[in-house]
């Protein structure tokens, strides 16, 4: 699956959290990430419409602001979603957003300092699916990043690779299926050194369990069969 993070931030140099979340980014291969504030010089709209009409899966990452997106995000979706593009060509591809915010996530709910909910707030990119005919998934929360120690850094590191690459569907066999894929493709990069062949060990683990689970199914099939 082919995903496109499309960034729109006013100063993603200067941002910390999109700097993780690019190197976060740097050992997937099916993920490619197009900074619309890098591209503003060179805009081509061609180009970018041939970009995501390759895309499987589309992501909005942005920053929360007044409880919207970052004006540079709407002004490129003005000049991106013309009336050929969003008729035809994202039909049947996914959306999310990646969002993140200064509160904690607890605030924003019916009688909490926020009132409203992250979905609700972001109902115009819910819209937006439904208007070009994607599947619009459930947004990806960051909040407080910069309190974060680096344990729950590499948590979200982690939470946040599964939200862009994972096929959406929540049955326990696609988590274990990504998880298996991700150790496969990180021994082939050597991204971590296994000296003691640790990630071997978790791998074969886990495609031990997914057998056994398998088994089991097929014996609930047949009881139920019965």
């Amino acid at each position: 699956m082919k995903t496109l993070v499309v960034i729109a931030h006013p100063n993603s140099h200067e941002s910390g959290l999109q700097s993780f979340l690019k190197e976060s980014c740097s050992s997937l291969e099916t993920v490619k990430i197009y900074d619309i504030q890098e591209d503003l010089k060179t805009f081509n709209l061609v180009e970018v419409q041939k970009l995501l009409k390759k895309q499987d899966r589309i992501i909005f990452q942005f920053p929360m602001y007044w409880y919207a997106a970052p004006d540079i995000l709407y002004k490129w979706l003005e000049k991106v979603l013309t009336k050929s593009l969003y008729k035809d060509s994202l039909k049947g591809k996914e959306l999310g957003i990646v969002i993140n915010m200064g509160q904690k996530l607890s605030s924003f709910q019916a009688g909490a300092s926020e009132h409203f909910t992250i979905s609700e707030l972001l109902r115009p990119f819910q819209a937006i699916a439904y208007k070009c005919q994607m599947t619009y998934l459930p947004p990806f929360s960051i909040p407080l990043f910069s309190y974060l120690n680096e344990k729950d850094k590499k948590k979200l590191l982690i939470n946040y690779q599964h939200y862009v690459t994972k096929e959406n569907d929540s049955r326990f066999l696609i988590r274990e299926n990504w998880a298996i894929e991700r150790l496969i493709e990180l021994e082939k990069k050597r991204v971590i050194k296994d000296e003691e062949n640790r990630l071997t060990s978790i791998r074969d683990a886990l495609e031990d369990n997914r057998l056994e689970l398998d088994s089991l199914l097929m014996s609930l099939e047949e009881m139920r069969d019965e």
